[in-house]
């Protein structure tokens, strides 16, 4: 699979040029940034052979197989629909859309890609791939945890000062911490639980205008499970909070990071007075998700995180934003500069 990269975005550095040389089957053969400069850049640091100064140009090239796209999310369906119709498979960095409209567009246009070419769209949560989740469902399906009744996760990350130019301080490409980080939690819960939430309150913390610098929100779960999500870009507590703790009648499941095992994470199950520890792998989250998304394009194989998965995330992150009085991010004109 011969493979593009959409954005020279710091992200790319772990999600793909680290692992790629792990992976076989796996060539990096083009970036493609804003300008020419930044692409030329960004190929010689990531000795990637080719530098394109626009994502048109990448994606008409006939030398691609398939694209990562690391764009800020406002661009995400423009050239997730761009790549399906130039005939590329597509690894779409989190959160797949602005909002849940334009995860449906999307989703709609890969399954017809899909059906009538056999095209991947795959949204890189990369965590989902990690074998950390084989561990957590083997405790959820135990039985060990009884019913359950409340799950909460969070993911809090400050960082101080508010950076003008941090793009995840502008509404117009996508911006605030329910869609940079909340989007994990959002996915943890609802995949311990195994179905979908109703938001029935959130709050946010917004020093931007329309900018959640914070924001946390209840759910409540048709069978009765209660449930919370929180995410921060700027505290209130100064340290990082990464966690999913999953509770039934008869014991609790916690794990801290399970974002990214490769950098620590445990996974303990209490029940009465008896907790056990069980051993994390620490194998990269991306490189998993690499592995997953060459073997869906070899293979023909939807990825789990595709399709209404990806929808329902943010039908869950618009619904967050809506309950804490706030709007929906909002989608942005594909005829505008990017």
């Amino acid at each position: 699979m011969k493979l593009g990269l959409v954005a020279a975005a710091r992200i790319t550095d772990g999600a793909i040029i680290e692992p790629a040389p792990q992976v076989d089957g796996v060539e990096l053969v083009a970036v493609a940034a804003r300008s020419k400069d930044r692409a030329t850049e960004a190929a010689e640091r990531w000795n990637v052979p080719q530098a394109f100064g626009s994502y048109e140009e990448l994606v008409a090239c006939d030398d691609i197989d398939a694209v990562y796209i690391a764009t800020p999310a406002a661009l995400h369906r423009q050239w997730t629909l761009a790549a399906l119709d130039a005939g590329k498979h597509v690894l779409c960095e989190k959160p797949f859309a602005s909002n849940a409209v334009e995860a449906s567009e999307m989703t709609a246009a890969g399954e017809q890609a899909f059906a009538n070419r056999g095209l991947i769209v795959m949204e890189a949560y990369h965590w989902r791939y990690h074998p950390l989740v084989e561990l957590m469902r083997g405790v959820l399906d135990s039985g060990d945890l009884g019913d359950l009744t409340h799950v909460s996760a969070h993911f809090n990350l400050p960082e101080g000062a508010i950076p003008q130019t941090d793009i995840r301080w502008d509404l117009a490409i996508g911006g605030g911490a329910m869609m940079d980080l909340g989007c994990y939690p959002a996915q943890w819960v609802r995949w311990a639980v195994g179905d979908e939430p109703r938001v029935t309150s959130a709050s946010a913390d917004t020093p931007v205008d329309q900018i959640d610098g914070r924001l946390t929100a209840q759910l409540l779960w048709d069978s009765g499970v209660t449930g919370e999500i929180e995410c921060s870009m700027i505290g209130p507590d100064p340290q990082p909070k990464i966690d999913l703790v999953v509770s039934g009648t008869n014991g609790t499941m916690t794990v801290i990071n399970p974002l990214a095992p490769q950098h620590g994470a445990s996974l303990e199950v209490t029940t009465g007075d008896t907790t056990v520890s069980h051993d994390v792998p620490t194998s990269t989250t991306y490189y998993h998700q690499l592995v997953a998304f060459r073997d869906a394009v070899a293979t023909g194989t939807m990825p789990v995180t595709s399709g209404e998965d990806s929808v329902a995330t943010m039908r869950l992150i618009d619904a967050c934003y809506t309950a804490a009085g706030l709007e929906p991010r909002p989608s942005r004109d594909p005829l505008a500069q990017t």
